[in-house]
């Protein structure tokens, strides 16, 4: 996927700077977000792995939920492949900025796992007192309950509130050596909260001098606001009475069924899905990206449930599933592909446009911004702009994705000695473009 928006100034000067002349301390506590989207738009393939990784665990610990609920009928592969299939469907506001922005990515995305650790934590151990864990692994899970906390504010907080109501009503059903693990968990949580919320930026946030982020009821960018401005009141109701119709289905069924494993899954899933997002009620900015994590709940509890309910048919459902994410798959490695390669061409056909004398200067449009959070066409983009563009007094004219990759396809089958000669031949068919672009204006 291209770099947007901040994702420019995290992988130059600003990511450069952010930890070593101390930006951290005042400009929030995600500190291992921040670190993940800084490696990521520094260095590929660290990009490459994150990726594949964080949604990989996402899914996997999905499984491993659907194991303990019902461990003697299958091993979850049906709600595994499923649930890879919905997140590659993730609505495509949500998607745009979770999956199509990397700093989206890097903040949102890693801090969903932690919620269903600790889930598939308690039903493992739910009335299950001979379960022992060695010292390494309550080490690790202790560091993993801090570290989960320095990604994303609202996931801080239902860390938080989780391991307080998990401690309170479930820790009678727990053996002995659990309850260490809970008390461990229940300290990281807390510690890690602490260490987040003592930035200086929060201060700043409380006391209303922060530029870019509010606590007040009052803010256009909060959680009702949001979804006004943004999606139309029909769509509103069209999905706010699934989702509302979903969750009270839930609720009933989940009181119906025998699994007392299932029960909590569920129960706590849909508690998690609206208290992740109920900081935003009063907090701005909101974003789509903000409800990833409660629609990776809604698909687990989904995919859960369904997975145990056709049971039976595992055999049937599997290679479906498996072949939906393959297709999935396939498809938007097409589409990040096209993505990088429009971005890598930008940056090329600018910095050659850097060298020579002209009025304008001329910008590659991306076949689309669907699956991209792209805030500005290309040639409005200050953070691009501010990196790539050495001449701001130029006429920018944006180039049609067809009419420029058309003029790749002209040189495709000649050859160039240096790239230069290469990007002289490309602003060429760009400038043939133009003309005959302005010519059919012109009629």
């Amino acid at each position: 996927m291209p770099l947007l928006g901040d994702d420019l100034h995290w992988g130059t000067y600003f990511g450069s700077n952010y930890f070593p002349h101390g930006i951290f301390t005042y400009y929030d506590g995600r500190y291992l977000g921040d670190l993940l989207v800084i490696s990521m738009t520094k260095i590929k393939p660290v990009a490459f792995m994150a990726y594949g990784i964080f949604p990989t665990t996402i899914v996997y610990l999905i499984q491993k939920i659907r194991e303990q609920i019902m461990p003697e009928k299958n091993i979850g592969l049906v709600s595994s492949a499923l649930a890879a299939a919905l997140i590659l469907l993730s609505p495509v506001m949500i998607f745009k900025q979770i999956l199509g922005w990397h700093a989206g990515f890097a903040n949102y995305l890693p801090s969903a796992i932690f919620p269903l650790f600790l889930l598939y934590l308690v039903l493992k151990n739910y009335d299950n007192k001979n379960v022992h864990y060695y010292r390494t692994s309550m080490i690790l899970i202790f560091l993993a309950s801090v570290a989960t906390q320095f990604f994303a504010e609202h996931i801080t907080l239902l860390n938080c509130f989780n391991i307080i109501l998990v401690w309170i009503f479930f820790r009678k059903h727990f053996g002995e050596h659990f309850k260490k693990v809970l008390n461990l968990i229940l300290a990281g949580n807390i510690l890690g909260a602490i260490l987040m919320f003592i930035n200086g930026a929060y201060i700043k946030i409380l006391l209303g001098s922060d530029a870019y982020r509010s606590v007040s009821n009052g803010s256009k960018d909060t959680l009702f606001n949001y979804l006004k401005i943004t999606y139309t009141p029909k769509h509103l109701i069209v999905v706010g009475t699934l989702v509302l119709i979903f969750t009270i289905f839930m609720i009933f069924y989940s009181l119906k069924i025998n699994n007392t494993k299932q029960k909590i899954a569920n129960f706590a899933l849909l508690l998690s899905t609206y208290v992740a997002i109920a900081p935003f009620i009063i907090v701005s900015p909101f974003g789509s990206r903000c409800m990833f994590a409660s629609y990776v709940f809604l698909v687990t509890i989904f995919t859960v449930n369904l997975d145990i309910f056709f049971n039976n048919y595992e055999k049937i459902l599997l290679p479906i599933f498996a072949l939906l994410t393959l297709c999935l798959g396939v498809r938007m490695d097409y589409l990040s592909h096209d993505y990088g390669k429009t971005f890598d061409m930008q940056i090329q056909y600018s910095q050659y446009q850097n060298t020579i004398t002209r009025d304008n200067q001329y910008f590659l449009q991306y076949r689309n911004d669907k699956y991209i959070w792209l805030t500005a066409p290309i040639q409005n983009d200050n953070n691009f702009s501010e990196l790539y563009v050495k001449n701001k007094d130029r006429n920018m004219i944006p180039i049609n994705y067809y009419d420029w990759t058309d003029a790749m396809h002209k040189l495709k089958s000649k050859k160039f000695k240096t790239h230069d000669d290469y990007m002289r031949a490309f602003d060429k068919q760009i400038l043939k473009k133009v003309k005959l672009i302005q010519a059919k204006d012109n009629k």
